[in-house]
Formats: structure tokens, C-alpha cells, sequence
């Protein structure tokens, strides 16, 4: 009897070792492919310069981008400017090991059919593709709008917020700020876009209006720290200044772009001078990852590019080595934008959540 109950014993311990192997084995295997294959996620933003349908809008100063008008902007010379746009989005979308962009802010936007025609393109409709877009107030309707990949983003609210008050842009208005919340990789974000006052007239002179945009996206920013006091940011867009401008600073965020800025890589060109208008910045709070069973998929490891070819670069002419525009002047140039688009690509870091 004590011979029987001693190799029961061993037998029953032996179970007990193989099961403990077999899932021990399998979780360790699971995490080494997990590690193996790390995913790349991608945020961008494009300044799509003008990008209006061919149809006049009441309202709207578009007369430029009609087809009688002095550029001819006819559904030929539309079609070629979306198919640029479209190639330059799907080829951001699979540099890395990314499976096509998470989130791109999108300025100089007329209006939703331009977005549907983008998103229902023959090389970005596999992606599924949706957009949040409003019309501002901006006499020449271009606004700002956020496309988004539902595999990869859920939105929970968002709206517009004007610029204009009793003493601000009251007289000519300009392109509103786009906020948007929602769950990005299972982690909840508030992403604003912008597109601030330009230069026009100087960049000194102009810069008040410019800190009055910084200071409105700052409001937005406190008034959802105020419920959150640990949320995360995503600001991005056109900010027509640099990173060591003033109205970039008053944010006090986290710039991945201003060392390309102080190595004098750009994003835009003017008078043989390269700027760098175009950021993505996040908050300081960016950094704890939401965890998902036993994974965690940190965020925090991020890297910034400016995205070109040598088809979205001049090659010829004055403009040589500048982003390659639709038009130089009133002549149709079959470009793309006269910005370049930026990314931050996150590697979704894998590590094991211990319990």
C-alpha cells in the first residue's frame, strides 16, 4: 500500500509539472511573438494647400478653384490633386511596419465631399477610413479635420471651437480648432488641430494673433485638466511659427520636432529659408500605458519624421528642392502641397504586466 501511495504521489506531481510547463510554455511563447512582432503606430499631419472640390460654394470665397476661373481648376486638374493627396497618405501609412495611419489632422480642407472622395479612394478604402470635419466661419471655407483609422481609434466627443470673441477676429474670421476625445490603442487622448493665423503682413506683426490662438488652445487644454488632471494631449497642426516662437513655448508641451527645427530640417520653404510651421506635441503626461491583459502597450516610445519623396520635392526652376505645390501661381504644377506632412511613429512597446 505505501509503495502504491508514493508512485500515485509521483505520478500526480508529474501531471502537476507537465501542466505548469505546457501553459508557462505556451504564455512565454505568446510574449516572444508579441515582442518579436512590435507594432508601429502612426500620428500625422498634412497642410493639404487648397484642397477644394470644383463646385461653388455659397458663401465661400472659392472663385479660384472653379473651372472658368484664371487656374482653370477643373475635374481633371481636381482628380490629379486628390490622387496625389490619397498616394501621399497610403505611402505615410506603410512606411515601418505601420498598418496604415491611426490619426492625420488635415488642413486647408473646403469641405466633407473632398474628405468622402479621399477616404473612398482606390488606395485608402481598404483602411476603412472615417473623418470628423465641421465648416468654420474662414471667408475661403478651408478648415481643419481629423481622419482617423477605427481599428485603431475610437471617438467619444468632439466639436469646434471658434477663435473669435469681442476683440478677436470679429471682423475676418479664421479656421477654427478642431477637439476630439477618444481611446487610442485602449488609452484615452484629447487631440486638438489647428491651423493659426498666418504670417501675412509680417511675421512681428502678426504674432498677437497667433499667441491668441495658443492662448484659446491652452483654455480648452485647462478646462479638461480640470476633470482629468492626468489627461493626454495630442496637439497638432499648422502653427505658422516655429518651435522657439512664443506662441509655441505658452503651451509648455513636450515638441519631438525641435531638434529637426534646430538642425534646420522644415517642413515648408519660403524665401530659401526652410521653417518647420507644421508640429505634433504631447503632453508631459504621456507616458503610462493602459494594460490589456497581461500585455502593456506603452505609447511613450515615439520618434518624429517630416515625410518626402522625390516626387513631392521641385526639382526644376526657382522653387528647386522646395515641396512640389499644385500651382505656381495660376499655372497648374501636377504637385502635391507646398508643406511637407510630419509623423510621430510610436512603437507599441510590449512588456508584461505582472499581476
Amino acid at each position: 500500500m505505501h509503495l502504491k501511495k508514493v508512485s500515485y504521489q509521483i505520478a500526480r506531481q508529474s501531471i502537476y509539472v507537465l501542466f505548469f510547463l505546457f501553459f508557462n510554455k505556451n504564455s512565454i511563447a505568446q510574449y516572444q511573438r508579441l515582442q518579436q512582432n512590435k507594432q508601429q503606430l502612426l500620428i500625422g499631419f498634412y497642410n493639404c494647400e487648397n484642397f477644394y472640390d470644383t463646385i461653388n460654394q455659397v458663401n465661400v470665397v472659392d472663385e479660384d478653384f472653379l473651372p472658368h476661373s484664371e487656374k482653370k481648376y477643373t475635374q481633371f486638374v481636381y482628380g490629379i490633386k486628390a490622387n496625389r493627396l490619397s498616394n501621399v497618405i497610403y505611402r505615410l501609412g506603410v512606411i515601418e511596419n505601420v498598418n496604415g495611419i491611426a490619426l492625420l489632422g488635415l488642413a486647408e480642407i473646403e469641405n466633407k465631399i473632398v474628405l468622402t472622395n479621399l477616404i473612398e479612394s482606390a488606395l485608402l478604402k481598404k483602411y476603412h477610413y472615417r473623418y470628423i470635419h465641421f465648416d468654420s466661419k474662414d471667408p475661403r471655407g478651408v478648415d481643419v479635420a481629423l481622419l482617423y483609422n477605427p481599428a485603431q481609434f475610437i471617438p467619444y466627443q468632439y466639436r469646434p471651437y471658434t477663435l473669435t470673441d469681442e476683440t478677436h477676429f470679429n471682423t475676418y474670421a479664421t479656421r477654427d480648432i478642431l477637439y476630439v476625445k477618444g481611446r487610442l490603442n485602449n488609452e484615452w487622448v484629447h487631440i486638438l488641430v489647428n491651423h493659426w493665423p498666418s504670417r501675412r503682413g509680417g511675421e512681428k506683426s502678426s504674432a498677437s494673433k497667433r499667441i491668441w490662438a495658443s492662448s484659446i488652445c491652452k483654455k480648452i487644454m485647462d478646462s479638461v485638466r480640470l476633470l482629468d488632471t492626468g489627461a493626454k494631449f495630442i496637439v497638432m497642426g499648422d502653427f505658422n511659427d516655429n518651435p522657439n516662437n512664443k506662441s509655441i513655448q505658452q503651451l509648455k508641451m513636450t515638441n519631438p520636432f525641435d531638434k529637426l527645427y534646430k538642425a534646420g530640417i522644415g517642413s515648408i520653404a519660403y524665401n530659401d529659408a526652410w521653417n518647420l510651421f507644421d508640429q505634433i506635441l504631447v503632453s508631459t503626461q504621456w507616458k503610462n500605458a493602459q494594460p490589456l491583459g497581461r500585455i502593456n502597450f506603452s505609447l511613450n516610445n515615439y520618434k518624429p519624421i517630416i515625410y518626402k519623396n522625390e516626387e513631392m520635392i521641385e526639382s526644376t526652376g526657382k522653387y528647386a528642392g522646395y515641396p512640389k505645390r499644385t500651382y505656381n501661381g495660376n499655372q497648374f504644377n501636377a504637385g502635391y502641397s507646398d508643406h511637407f506632412p510630419v509623423a510621430l511613429i510610436f512603437t507599441l512597446k510590449m512588456t508584461e504586466n505582472p499581476q
